[in-house]
């Protein structure tokens, strides 16, 4: 008696887990939805991580900027953002003023104007944002053509950025993208040395305060 009963729990149970399973169609249904959610989900998410980038690496020379100019009030004599390219990187160092004619090329390359802050790379943390221009034909913020051959960095004719102690500096854009479609513009005014970041919007073809 008892062995049957052992044996009809036994055949109960077994009933019980194969209520439970599921079935190889009705897996490769659920793995269908799952790779289809991913399917719809990953463009949205590749397009927030790479404004995200922009975003921050428009911050980031901002902090750049921001840091030679505070340097020129503080010590009384101007200092100087230089920007180079070697290979497919851009690279910044900050230089001091040594004859008290401004931060300029060729005091640099005579070794007149020092540096005090040797090259760094630009955006060392960012990994879809680069120095680059759009990869489009735009207007800058002037009303001027650009587009994918334009120069990048733009200070006069030449990449260098010079603050003076008296709150002036080099007018000039640097341009970030991630190179698909998200542009940014980090400007700096010479009258007042104000530095400010704009995003053109392909919507309204307007660049837009950030």
């Amino acid at each position: 008696m008892g062995l049957r009963t052992e044996r009809r729990v036994r055949s109960k149970g077994a009933g019980v887990r194969k209520q439970r399973g599921f079935t190889l169609i009705e897996l490769l249904i659920v793995m269908a939805i799952m790779g289809l959610t991913v399917g719809v989900a990953m463009p949205a998410f590749l397009t927030l991580q790479r404004r995200g980038a922009t975003r921050a690496a428009s911050a980031e020379l901002r902090a750049v900027f921001h840091s030679a100019r505070a340097r020129a009030i503080a010590r009384g004599r101007h200092a100087g953002v230089k920007f180079t390219k070697s290979g497919a990187e851009w690279y910044y160092a900050i230089y001091e003023d040594g004859d008290g004619d401004g931060v300029r090329n060729d005091d640099i390359t005579s070794g007149i104007d020092r540096c005090v802050a040797w090259p760094r790379r630009v955006l060392t943390d960012a990994r879809v944002a680069f120095i680059a221009p759009p990869p489009f034909k735009l207007k800058d913020p002037d009303g001027d053509p650009l587009g994918p051959a334009s120069s990048p960095v733009q200070f006069n004719t030449s990449t260098l950025c010079s603050f003076s102690p008296l709150g002036e500096s080099t007018s000039g854009t640097i341009y970030v993208s991630d190179r698909v479609g998200d542009v940014y513009a980090v400007r700096v005014y010479g009258a007042t040395a104000k530095i400010r970041t704009l995003r053109y919007n392909p919507g309204s073809k307007k660049w837009e305060s950030r």
